[in-house]
């Protein structure tokens, strides 16, 4: 069953949307965190969720090679909204750029690398626009990736994004 036929958009959340997603995308949001570009505050975020779960000491679990971090944070770790934010983010930010870039250039929206200026004042945007701007994801990218996308931008922020619930 698609994702987005399975929850509901009107009262997504970050955590709720995590334990939803297919095993691989979440290994490759697990990554992003260990291997990627998102910082220090993120991997200890999800080291302390990784402690909490398995009931460890924080360096004990620092100590551990990365793969094992991964598996259990993806197996182990019942993502709270802040953790499930920050995995999603990751997951955007470090392996699904072109698709952000591409949604944010179709709305106008000045961004960097798929992510948003910070000087830019983000705004709803109109329903029309948006579903140009989806049709243009679908055709390009592949459906659980825009989906997941999409989802996510709901959880994230629904009061800027809300009006994709009407679209999908």
């Amino acid at each position: 069953m698609a994702l987005l036929e399975e929850i509901d958009l009107q009262t997504i959340t970050p955590a709720s949307l995590w334990p939803r997603l297919e095993p691989d995308t979440r290994k490759l949001a697990a990554e992003a965190v260990y291997r990627g570009n998102q910082g220090g505050t993120v991997r200890r975020e999800a080291d302390v969720a990784i402690a909490t779960a398995l009931r460890f000491r924080e360096v004990a679990v620092r100590k551990l090679p990365t793969d094992r971090r991964i598996e259990y944070l993806i197996g182990r770790v019942h993502a709270d909204d802040g953790l499930a934010s920050s995995l999603l983010l990751a997951l955007h930010l470090e392996h699904r750029i072109a698709l952000l870039e591409t949604f944010l250039d179709d709305l106008e929206i000045p961004q960097e690398n798929g992510a948003i200026d910070d000087e830019f004042d983000l705004q709803p945007a109109e329903p029309e626009r948006l579903r140009s701007a989806v049709a243009a994801l679908r055709e390009k990218f592949p459906t659980d990736q825009v989906d997941v996308y999409l989802a996510s931008l709901i959880a994230l922020d629904p009061e800027t994004w809300g009006g994709l619930t009407q679209i999908l």
